[in-house]
Parts: C-alpha cells; structure tokens; sequence
C-alpha cells in the first residue's frame, strides 16, 4: 500500500487551502523492494530534490533530477522516483488540493514539462523556503511562518520567472512501446501477450527493458494508467461500472478489488467523496 497523504488547512479552522509537506532521507538499495508503486494522487504533488542518483518518472516521460531540481506532477497523472544506484535519497514533498489562486501557475508552468532547474541561489532559497515551511508545520506554533515560506515556494516557481526542462530521451525501440501502450491502454485487449506479439518480443525482453527503463513492470504500467484513468472518470461522474470498461479493466469485480487494495477506498465510495 502507498503512502496517501492526508492534507490539511494551511491555516487552522481555514478551508481554502490544503496542504502537506513530508521530509525524507535515508539510504536506499536500487533492488530494494519496499520502493513505492507508481503513485496517482488527487492533488498536484511538489517534489524538491535535496540528494540522490535519482530520476523521475511522470506519465510518460523519465526527468533527470540533482539538488534543487523540482518536479511538479497534477492531479492523478502517474509519478514515481526512478534508483539508479544505492544512495541517501534525500527530498521534500509538497502537496497541495487544486483551488484556482494557487494552483493555476503550477498547471500553466508544467502543463508539458515537469521538471524546473532553477538557477543556483534559487535552488538553496527554495530548500531553505521548505525546511522552514515543514519546521513550521511540524511544530504547531504560528501558522504565520507556515503561510511565508508556502507563498515562497510557489513564488520560486512562477511560470513568470523560470522556465522548464525537456524529459530526456528513451530508446526509440522502448519509447514506441510506450506510446502503443499510451494509445491503446483503454483497450481491454492492450496486454502484454499482445504488445509481445505486436514488437516482436520475448515476455523476458519486454519486462527487462520496463524495470530498466521504468523500474517496474509492462502490465503494472498498464493497469497503472488504467487506475489514472478511472479516476477521472469517477470524477466526472460516470458510473463505476462504465469508469471500470471505459479505461480498460474487462472485469468489474477485480476492478473494484484492486482499486481498493491500491487507494484504500472503492470506487463508489470515492465518488461519492470526490463528486
């Protein structure tokens, strides 16, 4: 199960914005299988890298990252931290509820391009303007600081100010796979059998080139786009069975099953919370 963060007012007994903000380092083994799944949240999802031989996986798209480098994933886009080799990984992790005034910079900024490398001062600026906003939230004294160091953080990030960095690129004979998966994923019948018989590949080479390149597995990657997509579906209001045929899952039961083990909650229920 992932970690599912539970945000709160940024001001007490507010209702505007929602927030969280965790902290993280510790040495982690690139074979270390406790690593996170892919994650799909509701909310946009800020992470500042402080360390770590680390890159980032949003979509579709892999972004080198160092200290300072931000990724910014929205709502229910899949998102994950990619090893590449045993390292202290070290990083911030911001999440915020979409709500116009605050968010609509982050959905303009990094409609394409996830990642921001800022210039040198800015990055440790930011990192300052982060241990600040988590030691202010941690601490429960005056939300004055927590609210300063917020508005820093999404100030550092203006779209007016910086600009993004392009996703490196993946080998063509891996990147086409990819972008069948990203054309067909809503099709019950887009499975790993067909994508072997369709490239002309081996089960074996197709699972290596995924958890070399994405750190998991072809039909993991699947169902996980399945899931983003289900998720939009649910919160537009369609029904859990069509949300369920509708983004590629052919059995309503495992859907509901699984979609519950992953967020904890059914379908149903998450609508109802959602709409």
């Amino acid at each position: 199960m992932i970690y599912i963060p539970t945000l709160k007012p940024l001001i007490e007994n507010g209702n505007s914005i929602y927030t969280e903000i965790t902290y993280e380092k510790r040495f982690t083994k690139v074979d270390d299988v406790t690593h996170d799944e892919e994650h799909i949240h509701d909310f946009y999802e800020i992470y500042i890298n402080l360390s770590g031989d680390v890159s980032f996986l949003v979509e579709d798209n892999i972004y080198p990252i160092s200290r300072g480098d931000i990724i910014v994933s929205a709502p229910n886009e899949i998102h994950r931290c990619i090893y590449h080799s045993d390292c202290v990984h070290e990083h911030f992790c911001i999440w915020i509820r979409e709500i116009p005034f605050a968010t609509a910079h982050l959905k303009k900024q990094f409609d394409k391009n996830k990642l921001l490398v800022l210039p040198e001062e800015e990055k440790e600026r930011v990192i300052n303007a982060c241990f600040g906003f988590y030691k202010s939230r941690i601490s429960g004294g005056s939300p004055f600081g927590a609210v300063k160091n917020f508005f820093e953080i999404l100030d550092i990030t203006s779209a007016e100010k910086h600009g993004t960095t392009e996703a490196e690129s993946l080998p063509q004979s891996f990147s086409k796979i990819v972008e069948y998966i990203s054309n067909h994923y809503t099709e019950a019948s887009c499975t790993v059998t067909l994508l072997c018989d369709v490239f002309y590949i081996s089960k074996s080479t197709l699972c290596r080139r995924f958890r070399n390149h994405f750190q998991t597995t072809p039909s993991d990657y699947i169902e996980s786009k399945r899931f983003s997509e289900a998720k939009k579906l649910l919160s537009t209001g369609q029904s859990v069975q069509n949300a369920c045929f509708n983004s590629g899952f052919s059995d309503c039961s495992y859907f509901i099953m699984r979609f519950r083990k992953k967020f904890g909650i059914t379908p149903y229920k998450y609508q109802k919370e959602f709409v």
